[in-house]
């Protein structure tokens, strides 16, 4: 107990002047329970032993990772591969949050998040993932089928700068790198992809990249808070997603090498 005897002689001494009755008769140099003491004991086995279950299954609780992730990443590359991290780890719930804002990781509970950007912000540790590459895509059954509109990001039109001989005359614009994707998926043009987000559907022949590479200066990354260890679970979590990043980055890496 890490208790001296004088210590547990003073800690008996005042259990016992909360009772008219002693609770530990004397013995020699033996102390016994009472029978006031053996029936105080008997009357709280029950709830001491609540308490012990209670302890155990806290300790036993299943650890839950709370992912903030760039959208366009969670639909199309995280959400197909988490099942797999789930499956490794079984005692670990996944809660996932998909949007393109800076999530406070504390005022929000969040463990990690996977963000897009230069870096370089404040009050968090970024490990830097992958660099973001682009390129023009189509859906595989449209190349033989003439030229097809531009499908244009809002606000990013001098994108298709470095590559003006790619896509119809035509154009449609649509507000975000995500619906990009969902447009040339659905075979209504010709946009420009995200590699790392699109590699599953590249990888089997869904769309297929028509155009050189481009890097955009911006980076994915792995984001932890500052001054909260990471726990075990975020710990597995960091593991599994760096194997998984760098099973994408060689993938990709044969792609561009066909471009």
């Amino acid at each position: 107990m890490g208790l001296t005897l004088s210590a547990v002689s003073h800690q008996l001494q005042t259990l016992g002047a909360g009772f008219p009755a002693p609770l530990l008769e004397r013995h020699g140099r033996h102390v016994r329970p009472s029978a006031a003491g053996q029936a105080l004991a008997r009357q709280l086995a029950v709830p001491f032993a609540s308490i012990d279950r209670a302890v155990a299954e806290a300790r036993a609780a299943r650890s839950v990772l709370t992912i903030s992730a760039h959208d366009s990443l969670a639909a199309h590359w995280l959400l197909p591969r988490i099942g797999q991290f789930a499956a490794q780890c079984p005692d670990v719930d996944v809660r996932l949050a998909a949007t393109a804002r800076l999530v406070d990781l504390d005022r929000e509970m969040v463990d990690c998040a996977l963000r897009l950007g230069p870096g370089g912000w404040p009050g968090v540790t970024a490990q830097r993932l992958l660099a973001q590459t682009i390129a023009p895509a189509i859906r595989a059954d449209r190349l033989v089928h003439g030229a097809w509109p531009r499908i244009v990001q809002q606000g990013k039109a001098d994108e298709w700068e470095d590559w003006p001989g790619l896509g119809g005359p035509a154009q449609m614009s649509v507000p975000n790198r995500d619906l990009t994707i969902s447009a040339v998926l659905a075979g209504s043009g010709m946009g420009l992809v995200d590699l790392l987000v699109t590699a599953d559907q590249i990888g089997t022949g869904a769309i297929v990249p028509v155009g050189a590479v481009r890097a955009t200066g911006w980076h994915y990354h792995l984001v932890l808070p500052n001054g909260r260890r990471p726990g075990p679970a975020v710990r597995l979590f960091r593991d599994w997603l760096l194997a998984e990043v760098e099973a994408t980055r060689l993938r990709l890496e044969a792609v561009n090498a066909g471009l």
